[in-house]
């Protein structure tokens, strides 16, 4: 029943808005409890717990949840910074620790996590293909039936971008699905090629390309493309050698992007040159309207610096940067370092170092799929606000379950 549950739990990671019990209470922070209350029972009932499953680098994540709360202890200790503080140990103890206990417990392999990631990326991607042709073209709504909760939309709607409307997918907005979508699409690749389906790569690489053009995140397209170029050029570097396949199918890419281009320009086919000035607008910082996506992350990113100077070791306590602006300071690291302080951010990018350090030692292709779901979330977290999203999580349990798999084949 827990390993059913906790399969559960990963797939339904991404689904931040569909199915929630209440405008803020997710799916999977539910099933994701029920699975820890089931395995207490477990526990008692059976009188065994599993040892030794706790590694080196999980002892960062610890002395940075200790720093929360201590922060927490001398910041302003309000209601919302207690929410936050149990956010950030819900995330720790819960998605991160409860994940690896229950992997260990029950011997659970990567290729078994994978395949459920696999599907739910498979399901999220019709529910996002679906939604843009139903909200755009036949007046239907997938998120209206499934992420209504207390009489609201959970929390976020359709958004407007050059006459179209774009769609969150499963999430609460374009740029949290393009995250999670990112990740998931990484450890999808890593099943298919485990388990010798190299013929279904197409279709999926298919469903991401058509996915994306419907949910239209910037950051989320525009990190795949940077994850894609340090990727192939890492592995050129390691081996000094480009095939002519390669440098065909490079120099095919340059030129359909380039053609690409120039029929946006000279045609402007269904608004696209204002979609493509929007889009690169975003990603340069240089919109000009009063309230602008960019523009607002450089004003809170100048407010997270300001008051971190004033509190630059412990921080001025988590939850101060939504307590004082409900928009938070719409970067993960700078809520981290602003709100918790120096040697907690510290820890946490220590933390992900080692994560890095294990996925470039692990075989390729299986270091590629990795890369790029490190690339893609790791960039990501400097734009969005939030810390306590599962998928993340979920990622940085599968990256040590793969390198230690690994580990224990070359022994």
């Amino acid at each position: 029943m827990i390993k059913k549950l906790f399969y559960l739990f990963i797939f339904f990671a991404p689904f931040t808005s569909f199915f929630a019990l209440s405008a803020w209470l997710r799916l999977p922070v539910v099933i994701n409890q029920i699975v820890f209350l089931f395995l207490i029972v477990g526990v008692f009932q059976n009188n065994r717990v599993k040892t030794k499953w706790i590694i080196k680098e999980d002892l960062y994540l610890l002395a940075f949840l200790s720093l929360v709360w201590l922060s927490f202890i001398l910041g302003f200790r309000e209601k919302r910074s207690f929410n936050h503080s149990l956010a950030y140990t819900n995330s720790i103890l819960f998605y991160f620790f409860l994940s690896k206990y229950v992997l260990a417990l029950f011997k659970i392999s990567s290729v078994q996590i994978a395949k459920i990631v696999y599907w739910s990326f498979i399901t999220s991607s019709l529910i996002i293909i679906l939604d843009f042709i139903g909200i755009n073209y036949l007046d239907f709504s997938f998120r209206r039936m499934f992420s209504e909760a207390d009489g609201v939309i959970s929390n976020m709607n359709y958004y407007i971008r050059a006459g179209m409307q774009r769609v969150g997918g499963v999430a609460e907005e374009p740029g949290n699905m393009a995250l999670f979508y990112n990740i998931y699409f990484g450890i999808s690749l890593y099943y298919l090629h485990q388990k010798g389906k190299h013929y279904n790569i197409k279709w999926i690489l298919f469903l991401f390309v058509v996915s994306h053009f419907a949910m239209l995140s910037n950051a989320g397209i525009t990190l795949s493309v940077i994850a894609g170029i340090i990727i192939f050029a890492l592995n050129k570097l390691t081996r000094l050698k480009i095939t002519a396949k390669q440098l065909f199918w490079t120099l095919s890419i340059f030129a359909t992007i380039i053609l690409f281009y120039g029929i946006i320009l000279f045609f402007d086919i269904g608004q696209s040159t204002q979609l493509l000035e929007e889009f690169l607008n975003k990603i340069f910082f240089n919109e000009t309207a009063q309230y602008s996506s960019s523009g607002q992350r450089l004003k809170q990113w100048a407010r997270a610096l300001s008051n971190f100077v004033k509190h630059p070791i412990f921080g001025n306590g988590p939850g101060f940067g939504v307590n004082e602006d409900p928009e938070g300071y719409l970067s993960v690291y700078l809520t981290v370092l602003s709100d918790v302080g120096t040697i907690a951010f510290l820890l946490f990018i220590v933390f992900q170092r080692e994560l890095t350090k294990k996925v470039m030692k692990l075989n390729v292709p299986i270091r590629n799929f990795l890369l790029f779901c490190i690339i893609t979330s790791f960039l990501h977290l400097v734009i969005v606000a939030d810390f306590y999203h599962a998928p993340i999580w979920i990622l940085f349990v599968f990256i040590q379950l793969v390198y230690k798999e690994q580990k224990i084949v070359e022994l």
